[in-house]
């Protein structure tokens, strides 16, 4: 490969495999860097089987890859030959350990020695490298996992699932036909998910097809189950395995390593970046998940615009004219300015992430 491209692209993901096939379509040198043995290492997670939606209907695709609602083995097997087809610069296995350098000579450095320049960088790395841990005792024993692979790989066994958004639910229906399934919900609802996931959480609890226990904490982890914590005191439900679904955090040392900033101490905070997902730091660029982004079809079309935006092509965001329309009660403020009224004047949404 070239020794200088114009465009670094780190992580596989929806956005960094967007911004990929993108620059090879419009003849941008460029490499994708990824730390994992396979594309979209987080959809490659993905419990087997599972649906992938392709939400929010209302936005428009903007990406040289195909996205459509359908299984996760036939999304990963299509990006997979579409990369191929366009002739992705892909390397496998490529650790990325530090970022130096500005603008027009970067220097990105693997964990195994070799370097790469670029132009300019971009950061589509996402948070799901950073799982969120049990921080209660006794979590770090063999009773406690964060991921599940395929659930039919569990038969007539008791299990606790904590968390109750989306990837939890769907983490219990699957295991619930076969298991003895218990979510445990800090909430008295299911407030996190999405209406499919809430609608089916809920017949399957009003059914008897597995068990939720509401208002709990969870406080302990031991050989034989898990100590919660009630309205009504403590409690104790025994099971053979616990599976922890609590979200991931954003990577910050690695960032931060790079001269990004983040706007508070939060661990949950978002780097700001610009209009055109540049960040503080001249010529690096944070897409994806880890700009605010998470929705596989938002995350490949910050990569299709990130890469018009480095080739000169000035390219609004594909739901501009949404918001535009949403926030037409607002003029003469455009929609950047108006965001930025109301992430001032709203307190909710005071830490959200800056697109300025």
């Amino acid at each position: 490969m070239p020794d200088h491209v114009q465009i670094a692209i780190i992580g596989a993901g929806p956005a960094g495999l967007s911004a990929a096939a993108h620059a090879a379509e419009t003849g941008t040198s460029h490499v994708l860097l990824e730390r994992a043995a396979h594309i979209a290492d987080t959809i490659h997670k993905y419990q087997r089987g599972k649906y992938v939606m392709a939400t929010p209907d209302t936005v428009p695709l903007r990406a040289d890859l195909t996205f459509e609602a359908g299984t996760r083995e036939r999304l990963l097997q299509r990006w997979w030959d579409e990369a191929d087809r366009l002739g992705v610069n892909l390397q496998l296995e490529a650790d990325v350990a530090a970022i130096s350098g500005a603008r027009g000579d970067f220097e990105i450095t693997l964990r195994d020695g070799r370097t790469y320049r670029a132009d300019a960088v971009v950061l589509g790395i996402g948070v799901q490298g950073n799982l969120n841990k049990l921080p209660i005792q006794g979590a770090e024993n063999g009773l406690v996992q964060y991921q599940l692979d395929d659930p039919d790989a569990y038969q007539d066994e008791r299990i606790v699932v904590i968390g109750a958004g989306d990837a939890g639910v769907e983490n219990a229906l699957a295991l619930a036909p076969h298991n003895a399934v218990t979510i445990i919900n800090r909430d008295h609802e299911f407030a996190r998910c999405k209406t499919g996931n809430l609608n089916a959480v809920n017949q399957a609890i009003e059914r008897g097809q597995l068990k939720c226990l509401y208002g709990t904490k969870p406080v302990e982890v031991t050989e034989t189950g898990l100590r919660v914590e009630t309205a009504d005191g403590d409690g104790f439900v025994a099971c053979d395995r616990i599976i922890a679904r609590l979200g991931a955090s954003p990577p910050r040392k690695f960032v931060e390593a790079c001269g990004v900033r983040f706007p508070t101490d939060d661990r949950h905070a978002l780097p700001e970046v610009t209009e055109t997902y540049e960040s503080n730091v001249p010529g690096l660029y944070i897409i994806g998940a880890l700009g605010g982004f998470p929705l596989i079809k938002q995350a490949m079309n910050q990569g299709y615009e990130v890469v018009e935006t480095l080739n000169g092509r000035r390219i609004a965001p594909a739901d501009e004219p949404i918001l535009a329309e949403i926030m037409a009660p607002l003029r003469p403020l455009d929609v950047a300015a108006a965001l930025q009224a109301i992430k001032r004047r709203v307190p909710l949404f005071a830490e959200l992430a800056t697109i300025k």
